[in-house]
């Protein structure tokens, strides 16, 4: 970054940015140029709206929302949006003419329908089919579940991953939703059972390391033969 001096069109600190650099962005500004991009695409004022918030969502986040919007806006090239959304029947939100669905789209209608009772209910299992940049879906589901006390599950052939916006739950969506496209089942719970369900588990963990803890610790005394404890120590450092 530098200034261009003595230019009678601009200030003498404001900065200059090559085609080579990336200019700083607050997520307003984000949020702003990607409704814009949206637009462009072709989406409806009120969609590309959605598709701004959910780029810069993943920004404040710390990740690349306005690349996987321009990449998924690049693959949706030439379709009409409309195409793209999904029949919403109870159980299965997949898209009539079999075509990858738009996660923006998917997103909103998802909260269009919070609270209905074909839509993203707790108990309810979704089946979504496949979904382009399905890593822009979690902005909309994290603040679905924010609002409605929900906690939601997106499973693939890769695996699952909670979508709740926790930091910690983010990385691990991060990294199984970054692809260009992904075949997906949405799972709904309420949030205070998945807590209970999670509590539960750790819970199971730690008590089962402490029972190998000690059983390894009693297997090594029992067959400890030279008598200073060393077996037993190595045990308790590196239980097998």
């Amino acid at each position: 970054m530098s200034a261009i001096p003595h230019d009678q069109t601009r200030g003498e600190t404001t900065p200059y940015f090559s085609e080579l650099q990336s200019a700083p962005l607050s997520c307003n500004e984000a949020a702003s140029l990607c409704m814009k991009a949206a637009r462009g695409a072709g989406m409806t004022w009120g969609l590309a709206e959605e598709a701004g918030f959910a780029a810069a969502w993943l920004v404040a986040h710390g990740l690349d929302g306005p690349s996987y919007l321009r990449a998924h806006l690049e693959r949706a090239d030439g379709k009409d949006w409309q195409d793209l959304c999904p029949t919403v029947v109870p159980g299965s939100w997949q898209n009539a003419k079999g075509y990858t669905a738009c996660p923006i789209i998917l997103g909103a209608t998802m909260c269009d329908y919070a609270g209905l009772p074909e839509g993203p209910v707790a108990g309810a299992r979704i089946a979504l089919g496949p979904v382009s940049a399905p890593i822009l879906l979690l902005p909309f589901l994290a603040d679905l579940g924010r609002r409605h006390g929900l906690s939601f599950t997106l499973s693939a052939a890769q695996g699952a991953v909670d979508a709740d916006g926790d930091e910690a739950s983010l990385q691990r969506a991060a990294t199984l939703l970054d692809a260009a496209q992904l075949e997906l089942t949405l799972s709904v719970e309420a949030a205070h059972l998945q807590a209970t369900r999670q509590d539960t588990a750790a819970s199971q963990k730690g008590e089962n390391h402490l029972r190998d803890d000690r059983s390894a610790q009693h297997i090594c005394h029992a067959h400890d033969r030279s008598g200073d404890g060393s077996i037993a120590r190595w045990c308790r450092i590196n239980p097998q």
